[in-house]
Protein backbone atom coordinates (compact mmCIF):
# COMPACT_ATOMS: atom_id res chain seq x y z
CA UNK A 1 0.00 0.00 0.00
CA UNK A 2 2.27 2.53 1.09
CA UNK A 3 5.51 2.58 -1.34
CA UNK A 4 7.81 5.25 -0.23
CA UNK A 5 7.49 7.02 -2.89
CA UNK A 6 5.72 10.02 -1.05
CA UNK A 7 7.28 12.14 2.04
CA UNK A 8 4.82 12.53 4.41
CA UNK A 9 5.12 15.93 7.47
CA UNK A 10 5.59 14.11 10.63
CA UNK A 11 5.90 15.79 14.56
CA UNK A 12 8.42 13.69 17.00
CA UNK A 13 7.04 13.04 19.95
CA UNK A 14 9.95 10.78 21.66
CA UNK A 15 13.38 11.30 20.48
CA UNK A 16 15.20 9.24 18.22
CA UNK A 17 18.62 8.93 17.08
CA UNK A 18 18.92 12.05 15.68
CA UNK A 19 15.50 13.81 16.41
CA UNK A 20 14.46 15.49 19.19
CA UNK A 21 10.77 15.72 20.44
CA UNK A 22 9.01 18.85 18.59
CA UNK A 23 10.78 18.10 15.54
CA UNK A 24 9.50 18.07 12.48
CA UNK A 25 10.99 16.06 9.55
CA UNK A 26 9.52 14.79 6.17
CA UNK A 27 9.87 10.95 6.06
CA UNK A 28 8.64 8.33 3.47
CA UNK A 29 4.85 7.30 3.64
CA UNK A 30 5.77 3.73 5.20
CA UNK A 31 8.17 4.95 8.05
CA UNK A 32 5.29 7.38 8.81
CA UNK A 33 3.01 5.10 9.01
CA UNK A 34 4.95 2.39 11.27
CA UNK A 35 6.57 5.39 13.86
CA UNK A 36 3.03 7.03 13.78
CA UNK A 37 1.43 3.60 14.90
CA UNK A 38 4.03 2.71 17.44
CA UNK A 39 3.52 6.30 19.14
CA UNK A 40 6.77 7.59 17.94
CA UNK A 41 5.45 10.30 15.47
CA UNK A 42 2.61 12.25 14.99
CA UNK A 43 1.15 13.23 11.46
CA UNK A 44 0.90 16.81 10.42
CA UNK A 45 -2.00 16.62 9.23
CA UNK A 46 -1.91 18.10 5.42
CA UNK A 47 -5.14 16.37 4.22
CA UNK A 48 -6.99 20.00 3.14
CA UNK A 49 -2.76 20.33 0.82
CA UNK A 50 -3.68 17.38 -1.10
CA UNK A 51 -7.39 17.69 -1.26
CA UNK A 52 -6.02 21.32 -2.99
CA UNK A 53 -3.70 19.55 -5.11
CA UNK A 54 -6.32 17.20 -6.33
CA UNK A 55 -8.91 20.10 -6.94
CA UNK A 56 -6.13 21.65 -9.14
CA UNK A 57 -4.78 18.94 -11.07
CA UNK A 58 -8.53 17.49 -11.73
CA UNK A 59 -9.07 21.51 -12.83
CA UNK A 60 -6.02 21.00 -14.91
CA UNK A 61 -7.65 17.77 -16.30
CA UNK A 62 -10.53 19.15 -17.05
CA UNK A 63 -8.81 22.04 -19.08
CA UNK A 64 -6.47 19.95 -21.21
CA UNK A 65 -7.26 17.32 -23.79
CA UNK A 66 -4.61 15.30 -23.52
CA UNK A 67 -3.15 13.41 -20.07
CA UNK A 68 -1.13 15.93 -18.10
CA UNK A 69 1.66 14.92 -15.64
CA UNK A 70 0.35 14.34 -12.33
CA UNK A 71 2.34 16.25 -9.07
CA UNK A 72 4.86 14.14 -8.28
CA UNK A 73 3.21 11.46 -5.68
CA UNK A 74 -0.21 12.71 -5.61
CA UNK A 75 -2.14 9.40 -5.48
CA UNK A 76 0.47 8.24 -2.29
CA UNK A 77 0.33 10.96 -0.46
CA UNK A 78 -3.69 11.03 -1.08
CA UNK A 79 -3.59 7.28 0.07
CA UNK A 80 -1.74 7.98 2.91
CA UNK A 81 -4.09 10.54 3.90
CA UNK A 82 -6.94 8.59 3.74
CA UNK A 83 -5.19 5.58 5.83
CA UNK A 84 -4.58 8.46 8.45
CA UNK A 85 -7.54 10.28 8.48
CA UNK A 86 -9.63 6.92 8.88
CA UNK A 87 -7.44 5.34 11.72
CA UNK A 88 -7.72 8.72 14.05
CA UNK A 89 -11.12 8.46 14.01
CA UNK A 90 -10.88 5.09 15.08
CA UNK A 91 -8.38 5.29 17.50
CA UNK A 92 -9.17 8.34 18.82
CA UNK A 93 -12.82 7.98 19.48
CA UNK A 94 -12.40 9.81 22.53
CA UNK A 95 -11.97 13.07 20.74
CA UNK A 96 -14.52 15.88 20.61
CA UNK A 97 -16.92 15.94 18.28
CA UNK A 98 -15.88 18.42 16.39
CA UNK A 99 -12.26 16.90 15.87
CA UNK A 100 -13.62 13.85 14.90
CA UNK A 101 -16.31 15.89 12.98
CA UNK A 102 -13.70 17.32 10.94
CA UNK A 103 -11.40 14.51 10.23
CA UNK A 104 -14.95 12.52 8.79
CA UNK A 105 -15.46 15.33 6.45
CA UNK A 106 -11.70 15.59 5.46
CA UNK A 107 -12.06 11.93 4.59
CA UNK A 108 -15.01 12.28 2.91
CA UNK A 109 -13.77 14.93 0.90
CA UNK A 110 -10.30 13.19 -0.06
CA UNK A 111 -11.87 10.10 -1.46
CA UNK A 112 -14.56 11.62 -3.28
CA UNK A 113 -11.86 13.95 -4.79
CA UNK A 114 -9.42 11.23 -5.26
CA UNK A 115 -12.30 8.93 -7.41
CA UNK A 116 -12.97 12.20 -9.69
CA UNK A 117 -9.51 12.43 -10.51
CA UNK A 118 -9.33 9.14 -10.94
CA UNK A 119 -12.28 8.58 -13.32
CA UNK A 120 -11.18 11.76 -15.42
CA UNK A 121 -7.69 10.16 -15.69
CA UNK A 122 -9.13 6.26 -16.09
CA UNK A 123 -11.62 7.70 -19.10
CA UNK A 124 -8.35 9.24 -20.73
CA UNK A 125 -6.19 6.59 -20.47
CA UNK A 126 -8.86 4.66 -22.59
CA UNK A 127 -8.73 7.32 -25.28
CA UNK A 128 -5.11 7.04 -25.69
CA UNK A 129 -5.02 3.68 -25.30
CA UNK A 130 -7.42 3.75 -28.32
CA UNK A 131 -5.74 6.33 -30.55
CA UNK A 132 -1.91 5.90 -29.06
CA UNK A 133 -1.41 2.47 -27.50
CA UNK A 134 2.16 1.76 -26.03
CA UNK A 135 3.01 5.29 -27.22
CA UNK A 136 6.58 6.67 -24.98
CA UNK A 137 5.84 9.99 -24.51
CA UNK A 138 2.24 9.25 -22.97
CA UNK A 139 3.85 6.95 -20.11
CA UNK A 140 5.89 9.46 -19.27
CA UNK A 141 3.37 11.60 -18.03
CA UNK A 142 1.33 8.82 -15.81
CA UNK A 143 1.93 7.61 -12.39
CA UNK A 144 3.37 4.03 -12.15
CA UNK A 145 -0.04 3.01 -11.01
CA UNK A 146 -1.68 4.38 -14.89
CA UNK A 147 1.55 2.85 -16.51
CA UNK A 148 0.12 -0.77 -15.14
CA UNK A 149 -3.24 0.35 -16.45
CA UNK A 150 -2.14 1.94 -19.91
CA UNK A 151 -0.04 -0.69 -21.15
CA UNK A 152 -2.00 -3.72 -19.94
CA UNK A 153 -5.18 -1.98 -22.02
CA UNK A 154 -2.23 -1.30 -24.93
CA UNK A 155 -1.58 -5.26 -24.96
CA UNK A 156 -4.87 -6.00 -25.30
CA UNK A 157 -6.14 -3.45 -27.38
CA UNK A 158 -3.28 -5.02 -29.78
CA UNK A 159 -3.97 -8.70 -29.29
CA UNK A 160 -7.30 -7.61 -30.48
CA UNK A 161 -7.00 -5.37 -32.92
CA UNK A 162 -3.37 -5.46 -33.86
CA UNK A 163 -1.57 -2.79 -35.33
CA UNK A 164 -4.85 -0.40 -37.02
Amino acid sequence: MFTGRALIAVKVIKPTGDWNAGDIVLIEDWKARELWEAGVVEVVDEADKVIGEIDKTIAAERESEPLTALPSGLYERAEFYSYYLENYVRLNAGESVETINVKLTKLANLRKKLRDLKMIRFNKILKAVMLRPNSLELLSRLSPEERRIYLQMSRLRNEWLGDV
